[in-house]
């Protein structure tokens, strides 16, 4: 029984030393590559523990999530002779990890590989257009055709590219400042020229509602005088009328407005007695034998 138990410890102690030599576990994260002496036997591409013969195979693992490729800005020569500082970025995924393992061998190799080549198709792009076209209208036009170009060069080396993108495109430093100058005094010139445009514009609107208030203001003028006209005609055909029906009506009415235009209060007035103001001051009928 003591034998039994020494031989089941000494068997639990041998699995614990040399248990990792005969399993390995490969998570959802990973792709596995199995090589004997160097040399690939078998890719494990599904989760779960597995075996290996001890002391003879090993494992790789590689990720089988996104692998960025990460390229440093560069300096790159346009089409007119310009440069451009480029800083571009690729991710891409593991689809044949034997042939990855025998092209590239690791993941960091394959990042340097990858964004050698991304950034040699970009370069030989980059040429092909001129600066300003680049920085505004045919930045998607030029990943495009680097994507196009650089995607079958990367799955020689079992690597799909999925995705490619320019960080930026800038002017390098030692132009940037005179760029930006050009650039204001460009934007400056186009936005005197339309200030011009809408002032003269202004001045043109300004001028033609001035000359319709002027129209309208002599025609209101004229109605007016018209219609002023016409009321005092009427108004001596009114006093006619009166001074025909009723004379000596039309003399008080005469002396009252009289009174009014130079009686004010305090007043003193000094007349001839014989005139017709001083008989009417005197008796309203005008008749001061009665």
């Amino acid at each position: 029984m003591k034998f039994l138990t020494i031989l089941i410890v000494a068997a639990a102690v041998i699995a614990g030393i040399l248990g990792p030599q005969f399993l390995f576990t490969v998570d959802e994260t990973q792709l596995a590559i199995v090589t004997r002496f160097g040399e690939p036997r078998k890719t494990i591409q599904k989760p779960g523990l597995y075996a290996k013969t001890p002391f003879v195979e090993t494992v790789t693992y590689l990720d089988k999530r996104l692998l960025i490729f990460d390229a440093p800005p560069e300096s790159l020569l346009t089409l007119d002779k310009k440069r451009l500082i480029i800083d571009v970025y690729a991710r891409g995924r593991i689809v044949d990890p034997l042939l990855f393992f025998r092209t590239l061998g690791t993941e960091t190799q394959a990042v340097s590989r990858a964004v050698d080549i991304v950034t040699s198709e970009l370069r030989r792009e980059i040429a092909s257009d001129n600066q300003a076209e680049i920085i505004t209208t045919k930045r998607e036009e030029v990943i495009a055709r680097v994507k196009a170009n650089a995607g079958p060069i990367l799955e020689d080396f079992g690597i799909n590219l999925i995705d490619l993108r320019i960080k930026r495109a800038d002017f390098p430093v030692e132009i940037a400042e005179s760029v930006y100058a050009r650039m204001q005094a460009e934007r400056k010139r186009k936005a005197d020229r339309e200030r011009a445009e809408g002032a003269q514009v202004d001045a043109e609107i300004r001028s033609d509602v001035d000359r319709q208030a002027t129209i309208i203001r002599a025609e209101a003028e004229r109605d007016a005088q018209i219609i002023r006209g016409e009321g005092e005609a009427r108004a001596i055909e009114i006093f006619a009328s009166a001074l025909d029906q009723g004379p000596e009506f039309y003399l008080f009415q005469r002396s009252l407005e009289a009174y009014r235009t130079f009686l004010t209060q305090n007043t003193t007035v000094v007349l001839p007695a014989d005139t017709d103001l001083f008989q009417f001051l005197q008796s309203p009928m005008g008749n001061t034998q009665e």
